[in-house]
Order: C-alpha cells, then structure tokens, then sequence
C-alpha cells in the first residue's frame, strides 16, 4: 500500500515553487532596474517623511519618456501602496536618481520601502510596456 502523504508533500513543493519561477521570469522583463528606493528623512522639527528617492536605470532599447512606480511602504499605523510617475527623456544605460513627494504627507518609520517597481513605461516613440 502506498502513502500518499509524501507524494502530497512533493506536489506542494513543486506547486509553491511554481509562483517563483513565474515572478522570475517577469521580473526579468522588466525594462527599469531599481538600484536604490527608499523613504526619506523628515524635515528638522517634524514627524513627516521627506519624500522618496528612487535610483534606477532604464534597461530597455528606446528612450522613456515616462516611468511609473509603484511603491510600498508601512509606519506604525498603515501600510500603503502609492504611485508615482517620473517624465522626462530617459536613455538607454542611463542611471536615474529622482526625489518625488510621495509619501512626505505620513509619518516617517524609516527609509526602508516594502516594495518598489515599474509597474508601465511609456517610450518616446509612444509605445508602452507594462508587466
């Protein structure tokens, strides 16, 4: 007689592998490389964060004209999930390091971000990618 319990085990095994190989695959096409992202200080004399930097380069072939993030962050009292989008002229193999206002309008828990990625980049010639 066979016991199915080990051969559960290996099919659950395989199955949380699979959700892995997929994030892989499209974290690898991703056309923006994050190189740094977090939350800034506050000001002197306030509770506020500072805003948040983010360092990245465009991995891609054609010029952006606009990136967008999407970046976590949680304090004491929530964790959120907000949007920013960077324009301007962004060359291949170039690397980006903006400060944006996101996130200067809640209290700061430190620099560290929960997630940060490109979530769509439009090109110069007015094509778009997004995951």
């Amino acid at each position: 007689m066979t016991k199915p319990f080990p051969a559960l085990l290996a099919l659950a095994a395989i199955a949380a592998m699979l959700p892995l190989a997929g994030g892989s695959a499209r974290a690898a096409t991703n056309p923006i490389n994050i190189v740094h992202c977090f939350v800034t200080q506050p000001k002197p004399l306030s509770k506020l964060a500072g805003g948040t930097q983010i360092v990245y380069v465009n991995n891609g072939t054609k010029t952006a004209a606009s990136v967008t993030f999407a970046v976590g962050y949680r304090n004491a009292e929530n964790k959120f999930l907000r949007r920013v989008t960077d324009v301007g002229s962004f060359q291949p193999n170039t690397q980006i390091d903006h400060h944006f206002d996101l996130y200067n309008d809640v209290t700061y828990a430190g620099k560290q971000t929960s997630s940060c990625s490109a979530v769509a980049v439009k090109w110069s010639d007015g094509s778009t990618w997004k995951p």
